[in-house]
């Protein structure tokens, strides 16, 4: 059996199971993103707030 992958096989009782050498996350974690959506959120609550007094 031919594979191109890190993965390995471990054979037990004539099952074959594969294990990855890493673990598998869901999603990356990216610190920036959090002043993004932090400065995004203050601006469109800025905005709402300019908006409600410009109209009242």
């Amino acid at each position: 059996m031919v594979q191109d992958s890190d993965d390995h096989h471990e054979s037990s009782r004539g099952e074959s199971v594969v294990k990855s050498d890493t673990k598998e996350r869901q999603a990356a974690e990216v610190r920036p993103m959090r002043y993004v959506l932090g400065i995004g959120l203050a601006l469109v609550i800025i905005g709402m707030a300019v908006s409600y007094v410009s109209f009242t």
